[in-house]
């Protein structure tokens, strides 16, 4: 669990990173989803944030019910 909360604090920087070099033009900045659907940058940004979050609580479970204590 270790190497891959690591891995995932590695990937959060290189997304802030990125998205420091982005501007609210950037995020209003329209696209089309494989389905068809028009979204914007926020849209899609909104859609990663709430999926991360479900995710860790999911891994704070696992640690603090799964995992055993050290």
């Amino acid at each position: 669990m270790t190497d891959y909360t690591q891995l995932l604090g590695e990937v959060r920087q290189q997304t802030l990173e990125r998205l420091a070099q982005q501007d609210d033009a950037w995020l209003a900045c329209e696209f089309t989803l494989l389905d068809g659907a028009l979204v914007n940058h926020h849209w899609a940004w909104f859609h990663v944030f709430e999926d991360e979050l479900s995710h860790r609580g999911q891994m704070l479970l696992i640690r603090r019910h799964l995992l055993p204590r050290s």
